[in-house]
């Protein structure tokens, strides 16, 4: 009976003339364009898998190492640290058994798992913003750091989360630590952000957050400048720490990325980039979006530090926890006549980005 109801309203709908809404066909043209773009990354990324050499892949001979240290000289307590991700190593290289056959294999597990975490993480924002979180991280996540990219993506729905007062975001920075130590960098802005829904808090003057924004900037690179070794000291006292002690916070994987490039000037740029896509992005947010400023300003103050006080491989490192999870909560879409300026602007720069980022993970032989 209901479903002869349904089928009747059905075609009443029909038949005076019923669509979607503009809204539902801008949702539906972009989900289009998202599967599109990630399948050609998917494509490429298969093909440089297959035709490219294991060891040109920026940081292989690091997985290498790892690897084997985990498989032939594991010590008894291997599974209190990061345990899934050496889990996973663990269980690629027994069925391997070869080192490098393993990598290539588990490479081509983040190829196929990267695409769908990431359609999963943007499902409700523009494809601008998610062909923007690709320029600049696709080929990074996508295709080097095999251990720290699931804690990337848990790390982002952990931010999503607690910005909409959801307490599963612990949950989420608890299982990215399974993956990665570095999850530890995401956590002052999430618990920030949690702690403040709590309070009610959903709108800031975007004047406050920029004001903000410098001031603490400026004390806090003073102060830390001269607190850094402290912290470096304290962390490598721990053993299984002490391995992340030549670019703490950061970790292992983006480590040479960005260390093989003797240009400072490298640094500076994406630096800017970082900091100005922060920005516009505090600009685009609704009134109603105050967390997400907030979250974004106090997250551009830890990079800034991290990037004077310690180094930009940690600056580096630390982006992907605040870029990824704002692009997918804030619309960057603009509407009249500049939306099709800007989308052409965003493709075309995106692409470029795409192609720099993809360059700086393959070395060139």
């Amino acid at each position: 009976m209901a479903y002869s109801q349904n089928m009747k309203s059905h075609r009443r709908t029909t038949e005076m003339g019923y669509s979607p809404s503009p809204v539902r066909r801008r949702v539906d043209r972009d989900n289009i364009i998202k599967i599109y773009v990630l399948a050609v990354i998917t494509i490429l990324f298969v093909y440089l898998n297959t035709t490219v050499a294991q060891s040109d892949f920026s940081d292989t001979d690091t997985y290498l190492f790892y690897v084997d240290s985990i498989y032939f000289f594991r010590e008894s307590d291997w599974w209190r640290f990061e345990a899934l991700s050496k889990i996973f190593m663990l269980v690629m290289r027994d069925l391997a058994q070869d080192t490098v056959y393993s990598v290539y294999i588990y490479r081509y597990i983040l190829i196929f798992l990267f695409p769908f975490s990431i359609f999963y993480l943007y499902r409700k924002a523009s494809w601008q913003a998610l062909v923007i979180a690709l320029a600049l991280y696709g080929p990074l996540l996508g295709l080097i750091t095999m251990r720290a990219t699931p804690a990337y993506v848990l790390a982002a729905l952990a931010a999503v989360s607690a910005i909409e007062g959801k307490w599963r975001s612990i949950a989420y920075v608890l299982a990215g630590f399974l993956f990665h130590v570095s999850t530890a960098l995401a956590v002052p802005a999430t618990l920030l952000v949690l702690a403040l829904n709590k309070y009610g808090i959903r709108s800031v003057k975007s004047r406050y957050i920029y004001g903000g924004f410098l001031v603490f900037s400026l004390v806090y690179v003073v102060i830390a400048s001269a607190g850094v070794q402290y912290f470096l000291d304290f962390v490598g006292s721990f053993s299984y720490l002490a391995k992340y002690s030549s670019y703490i916070p950061g970790a292992d994987e983006t480590a040479q990325v960005v260390a093989e490039s003797d240009s400072k000037i490298i640094h500076y740029i994406f630096m800017g980039a970082v900091v100005s896509l922060g920005v516009f992005l505090i600009f685009k947010a609704r009134e109603d979006q105050g967390l997400e400023k907030l979250f974004i300003a106090f997250s551009l103050v830890i990079y800034v530090i991290l990037f004077f006080a310690s180094s930009p491989v940690v600056s580096l490192r630390y982006s992907p926890f605040f870029i990824l999870p704002v692009l997918a909560r804030i619309d960057i879409s603009f509407r009249g006549g500049l939306g099709g300026f800007s989308s052409i602007a965003i493709a075309v720069g995106s692409a470029i980005v795409f192609v720099l980022s993809l360059q700086q993970v393959i070395y060139a032989q």
